[in-house]
This record gives C-alpha cells, structure tokens and sequence, in this order.
C-alpha cells in the first residue's frame, strides 16, 4: 500500500513537471522554435531587373538556381506588374497600397498613410528594412518614422549623388569606380559609410537579413528587403566579379540570387521555413539603355521609364511551403496589391480615412481563384504629368510612349510620341506589343477609351489627361 502511494506521488510529480515543460515558451524537446500564430513575411525586392532576367522566366545565360527553385516551389506570376515605371512610384504604391499617383508624386504625402511596416507593427511583427527607401529621409518619412524598429541602407538609389562633375550616362558607368559615387550608407538615423562600398551591398544586405531572422525566429517578423542591385552602377563581390556568361551585370544577378538561396537555407535552418511567406519581385522593368550594365524585359517591350509592358511587367514569385500550392499563374497583380493581401493573411486591419487601391489577392495564391484586379491607369517617368497608357482585362490602350526614359550618352530626355487614335493591343495573344489591332476592335477600342478617360479622372481628379 505504501509503495503505491510513493509511485502514485511520483507519477503526479511527473505529471506536474511535464505541465511545467510544456508551458515554458522556449523549451522544446526538438530545438525548434515556438511557431507564431502569425506567419513571417519576407518581401524582396530588387531593383531595375528585367522581366526575363532570370532562368525562371526565360533566361539562358545568367544561372539563378535560388530563384528558380523558389519559384518551383511556389507561383510564379507572368502578368504581374510595378505600380509604378520608376522607383519611387512603384515603391510608394507598394509600401501604402495606394496608387502612387492618386495624390501626385509628393513624397510627402506617405506620412499621412500606412505603411505596410505600420500596418504589421500593430499586429506585434517586428519589423526591419534593409536596402533601398527612396521614399523621403527627413523626419516623419525616415523608415523609423515609417513602421521600421530597424533601417540598414541608403537614402535612395545607388547613383545619387553622381561623381562630382559629372553625370549618370553611359560613359560614367564604364570608367566610375565604387569609391566615386558619394553615397551613403545609414544604420537607423547615423551614416556609418561614405561613400559606401557597393560591390558590399548584397552581401552585407545578406548578412544583416540572416541576423535579423535569427534574433526573432520566436516571433512574428516583416523583412522588406530592398536590394540597390542591379541598379546602376552595378558592382560586384570579388567572389562574383567575372563568374557570370552573363557578363558584369549576370555577376551581379548570379549573387543576388545567392542571397536569395541564404535567406532560404536559414528559414530551414531555423525551422520557420513552413511558417513563412516569402515574395521576390522587382521595383519596376531594366535599364536596357546602358547595355552591358542594364537587363532585358524579354519578351517584353520596353523597358524602365517607358510606356510599355517592360516597364512595369516584371518578375514575381510567391512561396509558403504547405500554403501555397506550386504553379505558374497568369492572374492580373500590381505589386500594390501585397498591401491587402498581407493585411488579409496576417489579420491586419486595413487604414481607414482615405482611399485603397490595393486588392486582395490570397484567394489567387491559396484557392486558385481568378484575380480581382481588372484594370489599371500607367504612367511614365517620360512625362510625369500625365498617364500613358491603360489596361483592362487583357486589352492594353496607349495614348503615348517613350521608347527610353532618356538618352543613355548626354542624358537629355528623349521625345515622347502622342498616338491619335490610341494604340491597341491584345496581351493575352500579343504580350509583346508587337501588333496593333485598334482598327479591327473598334468596339474595345471606344470601350477602352472611355475606361481611360474615366480611370484619369477617378485617380487624378482631372476630366481628361492633357
């Protein structure tokens, strides 16, 4: 009978000490960490690379393993676009789920929205920019004003300032060294690096990614990395300076798809691949003009700052291993659209007081639903005043078009050409812009005229674009 007791105690204490096990938050049989109720968002976006940059999307000279094996494993989108042909429109569009053009190009305006930074804050993520803003650096715009506990990068584009007397054409690009472009690099508000080592961009970017994963593995976090790369000028590490059949600008590509196979191998490493949702994509279309130092948009037209499908038509891949079933898929989605679709993921309640343009797209990523979005209003850096182009389903209208955003040698801006009537194109047959149908769809075409003409006034506030 007294032995009974004594094993009955034991077991109860047993009992007990498992309860006490079980509760505590970091302690785990397997080493892993505590999965939080809310999954990791990682959002990379690199800067000026082209639709058909890499072997995902077509290309046969520069090896992206990473990416590609990212988008084996998740869906690649082919008819996904940048809310804007340049970076702070697409940037500003992305980051508020706002048309970037809804208020004018005013920098300013960002402090009266929420950032997608602020939105996650609020359900408890910590937050962290590493890379490229470009949406303004003085008080009330910094990233830390912005919804970020923590910045690492630059001000704005890896070009800005220019070496002194001189300007960003094609010339500068072949004989410039890292060391004269007077750009800095911050951490929170203090600038540690002037001017700052380039070809170290990816790396340290990579490096610092890899930290801030580590540190809040227990916990929710939203990692929007904004890589300079391959803006120009380009530079590579010396581990991937002449590795590329691709030339300067494959080396770079070829290490920015290496960090994107790190970012991937700490996830795993750390147990929290399943409960992270990881999106690569880029801020808008290549710089072709500089040759060697620009991509391709193949088999896109255009190309960054113009009117057409290259400009904003650019790569996107989305992964959740378990969530996200594996496929390529020709939904219609501007990056402006991540905003809602976080929100609708995370549970995040969406701003209130003025108006969203973003949509939520989880039902495409998660149930194969058709996409939402039916239309959206273009514009160029050609001419920022006014719209260039419209689509609406799969018909694309252009009222006008640049074929570069300037001339590549002297930097004078190039013409623009007005299209009376309107051009039009077929995407779903002519993704390439190559055939004009506007006299054999006279019907769409007075649909899509009318389409344009009340989508400028609706996100501009004028009757028409002049």
């Amino acid at each position: 009978m007294d032995n009974r007791r004594l094993n009955l105690r034991n077991f109860l204490k047993y009992v007990a000490a498992l309860a006490v096990i079980a509760a505590m938050p970091h302690c785990t049989t397997t080493g892993k960490p505590k999965v939080p109720a809310t999954p990791n968002i990682i959002l990379i976006m690199v800067d000026d690379m082209g639709y058909g940059d890499a072997g995902c999307y077509g290309n046969r000279t520069i090896a992206t393993p990473h990416i590609d094996a990212l988008a084996a494993g998740g869906i690649r989108f082919t008819d996904f676009y940048s809310a804007g042909a340049w970076c702070v429109p697409s940037r500003r569009g992305l980051m508020t789920g706002v048309h970037p053009y809804r208020e004018g190009l005013n920098r300013d305006t960002l402090s009266s929205s929420i950032t997608m930074a602020e939105m996650l804050k609020r359900q408890g993520y910590a937050t962290a920019l590493l890379g490229k803003w470009h949406l303004g650096m003085r008080e009330g715009l910094h990233p830390l004003d912005q919804g970020f506990d923590y910045y690492y990068g630059t001000p704005g584009s890896n070009d800005v300032p220019a070496p002194e007397g001189k300007s960003q054409n094609y010339d500068v690009l072949q004989t410039a060294k890292e060391e004269d472009w007077p750009v800095p690099l911050l951490r929170n508000r203090e600038r540690i690096e002037l001017p700052a080592k380039q070809s170290l961009f990816t790396k340290r970017y990579t490096e610092e990614s890899i930290r801030f994963i580590k540190k809040n593995r227990n916990k929710p976090f939203f990692l929007y990395l904004a890589h300079n790369m391959p803006h120009v000028p380009i530079f590579a590490s010396e581990k991937f300076k002449g590795r590329s059949k691709g030339g300067i600008y494959g080396d770079v590509i070829e290490e920015l798809d290496w960090s994107v196979g790190e970012i991937v191998k700490t996830l795993r490493q750390e147990g929290i691949i399943e409960n992270t949702l990881v999106i690569f994509t880029s801020d808008n279309g290549p710089w072709s003009m500089f040759k060697e130092f620009g991509g391709t948009a193949r088999p896109l037209r255009g190309e960054k700052g113009t009117g057409w499908e290259g400009a904003t038509g650019v790569p996107a891949i989305f992964r959740w291993p378990g969530k996200i079933e594996p496929g390529v898929s020709s939904a219609f989605m501007v990056n402006l659209d991540i905003y809602a679709t976080v929100a609708a993921i995370t549970e995040s309640e969406l701003p209130t007081g003025y108006k969203l343009d973003s949509l939520d797209m989880s039902g495409v990523l998660f149930r194969g639903e058709d996409s939402p979005r039916k239309s959206y209003l273009f514009f160029s850096a050609g001419r920022w005043d006014v719209p260039f182009s419209y689509r609406s389903g799969s018909y694309r209208i252009h009222f006008r078009s640049n074929e570069i955003l300037r001339d590549p040698f002297t930097g004078d801006d190039v013409p623009v050409t007005e299209y009376d009537p309107p051009l039009l194109f077929d995407l779903k047959k002519d993704r390439g812009e190559t055939t004009n149908i506007a006299h054999d769809k006279p019907e769409v075409l007075k649909r899509m005229i009318e389409e344009y003409h009340a989508m400028v006034k609706e996100i501009t506030g004028e009757n028409e674009a002049q």
